[in-house]
């Protein structure tokens, strides 16, 4: 059994945080490795991450300084020693089957060039009471597509999320691929890009199941908060996901402009 390691970076989810732990100790996959970064939290976190940690010893507990979301899971990816990388926010949880699903995909296509992409589920019950079901595909089987559905997997919300995704650890830390502090938004989405690139993914593996649980509702989560979106920084994501499905230069910059004006709008 590969060890698995999963960095959960922790900020302002005292009532959010055990239910996280909990769904990752509680997996069928038991070979694991949970890395809880407390980034500096003002409230009960650090506490609760050392009372978990006595309670199961495949927890360790990194204290630091806040630095925010990116700095604490690049803190966490330092720390990590398994095979495959998961990433999940503390204030969303699993469901018991997630690790084991993901690795299963690997082990049965044979092929790492493939990224396996799982389903999840949308708490939003505060903001508009509706919990919504993402599925990458709407077809009922598992199955490979190719590279090329990027933009699509990008507009169904399934790509430029990294918690519905697993990672292997030795091409990131032989790559230095980091989440980019100095990213306003879409550091996710580049993080999942670099990675692509570095690991040559030529396509996907659907694994249309629900298994990440990512949760609205929670006020101080940085979905939440109102940002000012610094456009550039999303369209050089775009034009990496271009350059990895070997579009010429010309038509990248026609999809750049036209993206361009879709965000202005």
């Amino acid at each position: 059994m590969e060890l698995v390691s999963v960095v959960v970076p922790v900020y302002k989810v005292e009532q959010y945080l055990e239910r996280c732990v909990k769904s990752i100790c509680e997996q069928t996959y038991q070979e694991l490795e949970i890395i809880l970064v407390n980034d500096g939290s003002p409230d009960r976190c650090g506490e609760m991450c050392e009372e978990l940690a006595q309670k199961d010893n495949r927890i360790q507990v990194l204290n630091k300084q806040n630095g925010g979301l990116s700095d604490a899971r690049n803190a966490g990816v330092k720390l990590a020693t398994g095979k495959y990388l998961l990433f999940v926010d503390s204030d969303d949880y699993v469901e018991a089957d997630y690790v084991e699903t993901m690795i299963s995909v690997i082990s049965c296509t044979g092929d790492e060039n493939i990224m396996p992409v799982c389903g999840y589920v949308n708490h939003d019950e505060k903001k508009n009471g509706r919990t919504d079901i993402f599925l990458p595909s709407n077809e009922q089987k598992d199955f490979k597509k190719s590279i090329q559905i990027m933009p699509e997997l990008y507009e169904q919300r399934m790509l430029q999320i990294i918690w519905n995704k697993i990672f292997r650890l030795d091409v990131i830390k032989q790559n230095h691929i980091r989440f980019k502090e100095e990213m306003f938004i879409g550091e996710d989405f580049r993080f999942l890009l670099e990675y692509m690139k570095a690991t040559k993914i030529s396509g996907f593996f659907f694994v249309n199941k629900a298994l990440c649980h990512y949760m609205r509702d929670n006020e101080n989560s940085l979905m939440s908060r109102l940002l000012e979106t610094k456009i550039q920084d999303s369209l050089d994501n775009f034009k990496i996901m271009y350059e990895l499905m070997g579009k010429s230069a010309d038509e990248i910059q026609k999809l750049i402009a036209e993206e361009k004006q879709k965000q202005l709008e």
